[in-house]
């Protein structure tokens, strides 16, 4: 019986799950670790210094998430043309600006009726970052996983 996938299929849904994965590792990696306390304070302060602040942290984001997805392809033995991880970064990239930069969230909340959640803070945990987090996990990373995969044929 033959396989319901093609090979073309199945790797490019191994490239898919492995992009993935990393793109999750690499994220945690850069926005917690790697980031700047200076530029976390300042990235959505829509002055000079506040450009400055976002434009190094989605740079040393960007670089981040590249690196650690090159290191998970290399280790899974899989080939992923450099033109694929690329595209994956340059998206990924711009992608983690325009969500870090505050105002694409905060038009969300206000069209969806969340202005209250997003402006919620409590505890240390407040809506704002939740949202952020949410983006960045459910719009950004599959968003550069999938152009990977696309690309990786």
């Amino acid at each position: 019986m033959q396989h319901p996938l093609s090979t073309s299929s199945l790797r490019r849904a191994v490239v898919l799950a492995v992009a993935w994965v990393a793109g999750q590792a690499g994220h945690e990696t850069a926005d917690y670790l790697v980031q700047r306390d200076c530029d976390a304070r300042a990235k959505q302060q829509h002055t000079p210094e506040g450009r400055r602040a976002l434009a190094n942290h989605a740079l040393s984001y960007g670089l981040t998430q590249a690196a650690t997805r090159a290191l998970a392809y290399r280790v899974a033995g899989l080939r992923v043309p450099v033109r694929a991880q690329l595209a994956a970064a340059v998206v990924e990239t711009a992608a983690h600006a325009v969500i870090d930069d505050g105002r694409a969230l905060a038009a969300f909340a206000d069209t969806t009726g969340k202005r209250g959640f997003h402006a919620l803070a409590a505890h240390g945990v407040n809506g704002r970052a939740l949202m952020d987090q949410a983006a960045h996990k459910g719009v950004q990373i599959p968003l550069g996983a999938a152009v990977t995969a696309a690309l990786a044929d």
